[in-house]
Order: structure tokens, then sequence, then C-alpha cells
């Protein structure tokens, strides 16, 4: 088996970007949801019920923060830690962090046409929400195409940290509690990775447009709406597309 692809989304909700190789740390891979979106009373918001998040694409390089829009605009800065905050999140977990004041709010909060600004989570904090790090097979992904029609559905709309090619369809399920060498990295299965609507939504445009959990629900049952698994990072180190990976 081997590294396919690696992913990660620097602001939490927004459009995930490839990486050719990633830094697994206890927190997950470095940059990764380093970032989240916040109302004006300090609550998270999700692409769940902010599809538009995922019309901005960011990018996360040297310290600098850069936000495209759909409409081609480029806002780019060095986010500077200001006022104390913390949010939650779905399960009540602190997000503790610093609101970003200047450009970059100000554009996320035109976007989504509502208030809003970002929230840059304190170093060491997971952004991520049940664990740091998501692995998915490729294998998994084709075998969702005769339940849509025949298409595979693009693999952004699970938003994994990590793709592996080489294992069996839903083989990666059944690694909870087992070791999984990643390139440098070492991690450890924790559960199976339950969906949300997001999968149903365009990668892109946030527009519903694929009945991915029927699908998952046709192929696994009404009560295995799952797909990848979580994992945790039990030895940090640097991941990068081509690594071989073995489960033990």
């Amino acid at each position: 088996m081997i590294v396919s692809a690696l992913a990660i989304a620097p602001v939490k909700g927004m459009r995930v970007q490839p990486a050719d190789a990633l830094d697994l740390g206890p927190a997950g891979a470095a940059g990764d949801r380093r970032f989240v979106v916040v109302d004006h009373e300090g609550a998270l918001l999700l692409s769940t019920r902010t599809p538009k998040l995922l019309q901005i694409v960011p990018r996360l390089a040297g310290g600098t923060l850069r936000l495209t829009f759909p409409d081609g605009r480029t806002v780019e800065d060095v986010p500077e830690p200001g006022r104390r905050a913390t949010s939650a999140n779905y399960a009540g977990r602190p997000l503790p962090g610093h609101l970003v004041e200047g450009a970059l709010s100000e554009a996320v909060a035109e976007h989504l046409g509502r208030p809003a600004q970002l929230l840059m989570l304190d170093p060491g904090e997971r952004g991520a929400d049940d664990a740091p790090v998501t692995v998915m097979s490729t294998a998994s992904l084709l075998a969702l195409a005769p339940a849509l029609d025949g298409s595979v559905p693009d693999p952004r709309r699970f938003r994994m940290t990590v793709s592996i090619e080489g294992a069996t369809a839903w083989q990666e399920h059944g690694w909870g509690g087992r070791e999984i060498a990643v390139g440098d990295a070492v991690l450890r299965g924790a559960d199976t990775v339950a969906r949300c609507v997001v999968t149903t939504r365009d990668p892109d445009t946030g527009a519903t447009d694929v009945p991915t959990l029927k699908a998952l629900a046709a192929l696994r049952g009404k009560r295995d709406v799952t797909f990848g698994i979580w994992c945790d990072v039990v030895a940090p180190g640097r991941v990068a597309v081509g690594d071989p990976v073995s489960v033990r």
C-alpha cells in the first residue's frame, strides 16, 4: 500500500487543498484547520449550514494566509492574533485562540453576507473534530460508484487527510486499534468517520448535487453511514505522496 494523495484545509469548512507532503503531529497535519470561522457571538460556522464557505480557497504558506473568492478576488495577509476568544466544535469541545482582525476576516464576512471572523487556534489545538487525521482507501471511493449511477465521487467531498492505494474496499474500516505506519509517521486507527450532508455538496460550489449519504446507506446499511477512519498520531513524522503504508 502507498499514499496516493494528501490534503489539508487551512481554514475549517473552506475548500480542501492537495499537498505533496505533510508533517503529522499530535494535533494533526501542520497547518490543517489552523483557523476556524465564527459568528459575532463566537459560534463556529461550518459548511454543513454555511455552504458558501466551500467556495473560498485558502492557502497557508510561510505564515501568510491567502483567501481566493469565486469572483477571482484574492486577499492575502499575515494573520495577527487579536482578542482572545473560545469557540466550540459540534460536540462542545473548546476551541481556544485569538480573533483575527482586518482584511481577511472582513473579506470572509462580505462573501458570506453575515457577521463572521477568523479565529486562529492556539498552537497545539486540534481543529479537526473527533481525531487529528482521517484515512481512506481509493478502493472504498471506487466502491461507491455502483450506488451513484456508475460515477466515482470527487474525493474532496470526504475531506480526508490521507488517501491510500493498494487496500481493498472498506479495508481501512477494520483498522480500529491498529497501528498504521505512513511514511515517517505512525497512526492508530480510532473509529470510522460518520458522514454528514457536506458529502452531498459540490466541493467547489457548496450546492447539493450528489446523494452520497443514500449511496453509503445502500451499500453499508442505514446504521453504518460511515466512510474512512479517524486516526490518532502515535509517532509524529513526515508523510509524502508515494510513501509506503503498512498496518500492524
